[in-house]
């Protein structure tokens, strides 16, 4: 009788644990949006952390070195924009007119304070100009990426 009680406890705890992992585990989901979601609605997303998958919006990029913060506008069709303030080292392959995910919560200004700036990149390499023609296999390739 005193076994059984023990498993039964034990099984508890155990349940409990989990129950308690997996409440963790879904609190801490940042869900994708897009700038017209969060337009659509811009008071729900304030008290959340959140990705927002959009376009760096053209001649928005504002990037103060001294400071190192990194303003711009992100887009989806190029009518309506969600400016972004990213403190921190602006990404290298960053640039405007390009595909970025920001993370980060909206303020009560509407700027979303982004903590997180991913950018989407192509795909597709290739070899340099200067490369092209001189690779004939991935051993040379390797060399001559090797040399200075």
């Amino acid at each position: 009788m005193q076994r059984r009680v023990q498993l039964i406890i034990g099984g508890l705890i155990v349940v409990a644990i989990l129950a308690a992992i997996g409440y963790k585990g879904l609190e801490s989901t940042v869900a994708f949006y897009t700038p017209a979601e969060v337009l659509a609605a811009p008071q729900s997303f304030q008290a959340k952390t959140i990705r927002i998958l959009a376009m760096v919006q053209p001649s928005s990029t504002q990037w103060d070195s001294d400071q190192v913060r990194l303003r711009f506008r992100i887009t989806e069709d190029s009518q309506r924009s969600i400016p972004v303030e990213f403190r921190g080292v602006k990404p290298d392959m960053y640039r405007e007119g390009q595909g970025v995910v920001v993370e980060g919560r909206l303020d009560g200004q509407g700027t979303f304070q982004a903590t997180q700036v991913l950018v989407k990149h192509s795909e597709d390499y290739a070899a340099s100009d200067k490369m092209k023609g001189k690779i004939k296999d991935k051993e040379a390739a390797y060399r001559a990426l090797a040399k200075p």
